[in-house]
């Protein structure tokens, strides 16, 4: 896993207590399977966190991802889950009315963080787009553009407080 936003995250999280998995989804990488256009992935995570409860039982587990990864994510519905983190979230990966009925109608928290030159999601689209998502807090991170070129840091640093903040 070579994205700058998620090396920024699995440096920094375990820096400050927070435990961290990461993984590709299948097809991607060195990872076996075939890319499932979004779909085959939400098992993908369903078996990461099959893994992680037993290992941290009382712990809160929220799913934060980054692009597709953040889609993906906020796809999903699982009980287990005490929030969602998407960081560059494009909204269009998978029907945006779905993402929107699954995260977005769900009142467990969510933290949205928007680069202010997004190529695929600018924030004033995002906050149009969630209108009506609930318990969500939409963040943008200011002169960042979809990759967070040097300014990992602060979607880093907004990430660790909304964990902090569940803890």
């Amino acid at each position: 896993m070579t994205s700058l936003v998620t090396s920024e995250l699995f440096r920094l999280l375990p820096l400050r207590g927070i435990g961290v998995l990461r993984f590709n989804f299948r097809g991607v990488g060195r990872s076996g399977g075939e890319h499932g256009e979004g779909r085959a992935e939400s098992l993908d995570i369903t078996a990461a966190l099959d893994a992680l409860v037993p290992l941290w039982p009382e712990r809160p587990l929220v799913l934060c991802g980054w692009s597709f990864g953040a889609d993906v994510s906020l796809s999903m519905t699982d009980e287990r889950l005490d929030g969602w983190i998407g960081i560059a979230p494009p909204l269009r990966i998978l029907p945006r009315e779905e993402i929107g009925a699954a995260a977005g109608a769900d009142p467990r928290p969510k933290l949205l963080i928007i680069p202010e030159h997004d190529q695929f999601l600018v924030p004033e689209a995002a906050a149009e787009a969630t209108e009506g998502w609930v318990n969500t807090r939409l963040e943008t991170i200011k002169g960042g553009d979809h990759f967070l070129v040097g300014r990992t840091d602060k979607a880093a640093r907004l990430v660790a407080s909304f964990l902090t903040q569940l803890a």
